[in-house]
């Protein structure tokens, strides 16, 4: 069912070309293993082409552990992650919390929008990248 709900996630991504969707690069703080983004993603439906996610894009080494928290104003924002190559992640059913061990070197991509698509909602997403121990 998990990976049932990431490709359905994936296919509306891809076959939404109408949906403008922002792209932030993120960078972390020199000497820092987390970087805590603010930001504000607005819903509508899907097939109107209202839903306007918040993409942020990092990179990341193989074996190294990322913890993702997300918190939102309306407790309706939640996220997606794909691997370098688009593979999108197995993060579970409408996460705010995740962290696991990376299975790939390269760019990732962090995808944030409202649970609901219908709603406009403010956000923090706190991400922290730790080398394997």
């Amino acid at each position: 069912m998990k990976k049932f709900a990431a490709a359905v996630l994936t296919l509306t991504f891809l076959l939404a070309p109408s949906v403008p969707a922002k792209t932030v690069n993120v960078k972390f703080p020199k000497g820092r293993t987390t970087v805590v983004l603010k930001g504000r993603t607005t819903g509508g439906p899907s097939e109107s082409g209202g839903m306007d996610p918040i993409t942020y894009r990092l990179r990341a080494k193989r074996g190294q552990t990322m913890t993702l928290h997300l918190t939102s104003a309306k407790k309706n924002a939640i996220f997606g992650v794909w691997a370098p190559g688009m593979d999108p992640m197995d993060l579970g059913q409408n996460p705010t919390d995740w962290s696991g061990k990376l299975p790939k070197t390269g760019a990732y991509e962090i995808s944030v929008w409202p649970e609901d698509e219908a709603t406009d909602t403010t956000f923090t997403l706190e991400i922290t990248i730790r080398n394997a121990p």
